[in-house]
């Protein structure tokens, strides 16, 4: 069970130890924060952390309870400025204010924070709007967020790591090299060369814990938006999640996933979305249309056209191509897509 912990950066205390503890990692093994662990506690961190040191934060006594059934892997959203402004996941998470005292607390007057956890992966390069997280969680998160809160709703939970775009340790390290190289290249408005994709593993390696946001998909996004200017994309909310494009032409609704990598794994799950967005449109789609930053295999556009599905692939900075399904298999789909059966 993941759980999802909301962390508001509301007041210039917490402004402060943003700085000291999740901008920047402690040496946990330090005298001074050291001598303030258990052993369980010491023997927790080093497992998790055998480099020594990790970014931290910590809550109030208020959260007691629910922080106890916090565990690895749970996703930590911290919030400020009206934005979510880094996602981290849950390292060893753990109860002593002592250890919390040597991390935060700077005079005798201040509050102490007794429950402390670490995180395995950190991304504090994230701009996510309030408005984001609603849409993302149907409306259950809503900004500005004052107090620290844990979810454990699985509908919840899942939908928003899902809509945020939030990879964690599960994720393939080489999936991650190879979308770094990706990322890079379309910030860059550079080519991507399908060799050097094959290829990325020593030059763009990433730790296989280190939590990363998708952010090639927003950039193709728009990048693809700017080369279809005629266009009006929109996207689709619903009990399926929120789609990455919908359009609307003369013969009906156009829905399009974009992925940021072209792994068999990028495929299949363009095509698990696309055809749980489809029944759930407003409009009659008469195309569904998956987006990647370059050609997928061959066997993969094999599968998007088995099930009716356009491939469509960055070819160089700003054009794009688009492999047809045959209009047959399209035709097959239709019912599917539209849900035109009788009940």
């Amino acid at each position: 069970m993941t759980r999802l912990l909301i962390q508001p950066v509301a007041d210039a205390t917490a402004a402060r130890n943003r700085r000291k503890t999740l901008h920047h990692e402690v040496d946990f093994r330090a005298a001074r924060h050291w001598s303030a662990l258990t052993g369980d506690q010491r023997a927790l961190l080093t497992g998790l952390h055998p480099g020594g040191t990790a970014p931290f934060w910590g809550t109030r006594p208020f959260l007691d309870r629910r922080m106890a059934e916090v565990g690895v892997g749970d996703v930590a959203l911290f919030t400020w400025a009206g934005h979510i402004r880094a996602i981290g996941e849950v390292g060893a998470n753990f109860r002593n204010q002592a250890f919390a005292d040597t991390l935060w607390k700077e005079s005798p007057d201040e509050d102490s924070f007794v429950n402390v956890y670490s995180l395995i992966g950190l991304d504090d390069t994230v701009v996510i709007p309030y408005r984001t997280l609603a849409m993302a969680s149907n409306g259950v998160l809503k900004g500005p967020f004052l107090q620290g809160r844990v979810i454990g709703d699985q509908t919840v939970v899942h939908q928003v790591i899902s809509d945020l775009g939030v990879e964690r340790s599960s994720v393939a390290a080489l999936e991650n090299a190879r979308e770094e190289y990706i990322r890079s290249q379309l910030e860059q408005g550079l080519a991507i060369e399908l060799e050097r994709i094959h290829t990325t593993e020593a030059t763009y390696s990433r730790p296989a814990r280190s939590i990363t946001v998708r952010r090639a998909e927003s950039l193709l996004v728009h990048e693809y938006a700017d080369a279809n200017p005629d266009a009006r994309f929109e996207r689709i909310t619903s009990e399926a999640g929120i789609s990455d494009m919908y359009t609307i032409g003369p013969d009906g609704a156009e829905v399009i996933e974009a992925k940021g990598g072209i792994g068999r794994e990028r495929v299949r799950q363009a095509v698990a979305q696309l055809l749980h967005y489809a029944p759930r449109c407003r409009d009659r789609v008469v195309r569904l249309t998956a987006l990647f930053p370059a050609r997928p295999d061959a066997a993969d556009i094999e599968l998007l056209h088995s099930v009716g599905i356009d491939c469509v692939h960055r070819t160089r900075p700003g054009e794009f191509e688009r492999i047809t399904a045959p209009a047959a298999r399209r035709a097959h789909m239709s019912p599917v897509w539209n849900n035109d059966f009788p009940e």
